[in-house]
This record gives structure tokens, C-alpha cells and sequence, in this order.
């Protein structure tokens, strides 16, 4: 969670990814110990914030400056007028729709970068970030499966964690497994983006 350079916990060095992630924790921490619908838009719009500090990462490397510009300005328009919309409407099918759309985005520029950009990046590199990539994919679609399992079989689990009683029954707290895995997810999404920018820096320097 901490950004490129950094030495830890005691000497990080944040990014605009690491400030989301941190953000989005704090969020949902204040948004789940309180259930307040207004704390609800806050957890959910750092969601969407996170996934775009992340496609920032990933449009802004190997371009040009103005383009580097281009994209800041737009995402910089585009994130906060889609959140006032969403929490104008309060409908959450914007919000699966937003996140969903940002996911999908970040997805095909990964596999851009990392299949079919000429000139490419050097193979074992390539292959590490493939193989680090694939598995923060799979770990965000364990986190949905589990996600949607609890929201729908919400009353059946509750009852069953009842019966299994302590310690056991945190297993089957299925939303905080998502959580756990979607971080999980993003936190290796983020290294790799930072690993790009960083191996494209030392290439321009050299």
C-alpha cells in the first residue's frame, strides 16, 4: 500500500494509488461501524476512486506529456461529476455500472501494455507482471463470487455462523472475505503499475 521508494511503514512515500487505498479503508470502516447511507456514498465513491487512481497509472505511461495532460484533466472531470451524479440519484446500479466500466477499462489497458504494445517491454518482465496480474484478476472474481453468495444467501449464513459459533464462524463472513481479497486484489494491481512507471523511468534516464 505504500508508494514507489518507499521503506515501510515509518518512511513511505504515498502515491495517488496509496492515498486511495488508504482512504477507501477508512471509509468503509466509518461506513460499516455506523451503517449511515450517507457513510454508504462515501465507502462506494472511494471505491470508484481507487479504480481510477489505478487507470490513471496505467493511461499515463509511454506517452507524451499533453497526453499525460489530457488524461489527468478528464479524469480529474469525469470522477467528481459521476460522483455528485451517483449520490444525486442514490441508485447503486450506477455505481456497479461506474466501477464496473473503470474495472473493464483497466483490464484491457493491462493486457494492451502487456500482449501487443510495440515496443514492448522486456519478456521476463512481461511474464512477472502477466503472471502477478492474473492472479489480482482471479482474486477480485473469488472477492465477487463471494460477495454476491452473501447477498443473497444473507439469512442462511447468518444462521449457519449461529450454529458454528466462534472462531469458525468468521470463515463464513463472506463480505469480509471480500474486502480482504478485493485489497488483496488492488494492492498487487497497484505494484505492478508502479513497477512499469518506474522501469520506464530508469529507461528514459538511461
Amino acid at each position: 500500500m505504500y508508494g514507489p521508494r518507499s521503506r515501510g511503514l515509518f518512511a513511505p512515500k504515498s502515491d495517488s494509488m496509496s492515498i486511495s487505498l488508504l482512504v477507501l479503508g477508512i471509509a468503509s470502516f466509518l461506513f460499516h461501524a455506523s451503517l449511515r447511507q450517507s457513510l454508504q456514498f462515501g465507502d462506494e465513491i472511494a471505491m470508484l476512486g481507487l479504480a481510477w487512481s489505478i487507470l490513471q497509472g496505467l493511461l499515463t505511461v509511454r506517452r507524451s506529456s499533453a497526453y499525460d495532460q489530457l488524461i489527468n484533466i478528464s479524469l480529474a472531470t469525469i470522477f467528481p461529476l459521476f460522483a455528485i451524479f451517483y449520490v444525486w440519484t442514490g441508485k447503486i446500479v450506477y455505481h456497479v455500472i461506474g466501477f464496473s466500466f473503470a474495472v473493464a477499462i483497466i483490464i484491457a489497458r493491462c493486457v494492451y501494455l502487456f500482449y501487443w504494445r510495440k515496443p514492448g517491454f522486456p519478456e521476463t518482465k512481461v511474464a512477472e507482471w502477466r503472471m502477478r496480474g492474473w492472479i489480482a484478476l482471479g482474486l477480485m472474481g473469488v472477492a465477487y463470487i463471494l460477495w454476491h453468495i452473501d447477498l443473497e444467501l444473507c439469512a442462511e449464513l447468518r444462521q449457519l455462523r449461529e450454529r458454528v459459533g466462534l472462531p469458525w464462524a468468521w470463515l463464513l463472513e463472506l463480505h469480509g472475505w471480500w474486502h480482504i481479497l478485493t485489497a488483496m486484489s488492488a494492492a498487487r494491481l497497484m505494484d505492478i503499475v508502479r513497477e512499469v512507471q518506474i522501469h520506464l523511468k530508469t529507461e528514459k534516464e538511461e
